[in-house]
């Protein structure tokens, strides 16, 4: 039966063990964001975008 709440791992002992990373080489990035989809007509026809009404109150 064990006794112990915890193990206690000592960080000099894990940090020899473990292999060296080799340095990242810098470079650019791009950061893009997907938003989603908006379909929109452009030859007039079809429902008009109104403005927007406000908050409403809800009811209880």
């Amino acid at each position: 039966m064990e006794t112990s709440m915890a193990d206690v791992i000592r960080l000099q002992d894990r940090k020899v063990k473990m292999p060296r990373r080799r340095p990242v080489t810098a470079g650019s990035a791009k950061v893009l964001f997907f938003t989603g989809i908006r379909y929109e007509r452009l030859d007039g026809r079809g429902p008009q975008p109104s403005a927007p009404t406000g908050r409403q109150v809800k009811k209880q």
